[in-house]
């Protein structure tokens, strides 16, 4: 089976699992919030920070940042 996947490969020290990038970032994230923006993936742009191995769903944590920073901007575009 062939995938057109066009993105850069996965740096594996960069990659989270959801409890983990919760714990890393209290403060700012819950595991429920990011589990309601991973379930959205396909329709908020999160699903090119994310990589499934088995059954797990990884988070790039750069990725992450960076769909986080272009929400923030397209909401200031808004306001």
């Amino acid at each position: 089976m062939q995938t057109t996947n066009t993105q850069e490969a996965f740096e594996l020290s960069d990659l989270r699992a959801v409890e983990a990038l919760a714990a890393e970032n209290p403060k700012y994230l819950t595991v429920s919030t990011l589990r309601w923006q991973l379930r959205h993936r396909d329709t908020n742009g999160l699903a090119a920070a994310c990589v499934r191995v088995g059954k797990r769903l990884l988070i790039s944590k750069s990725r992450y940042e960076h769909w986080l920073a272009t929400q923030t901007e397209a909401a200031r575009g808004v306001a």
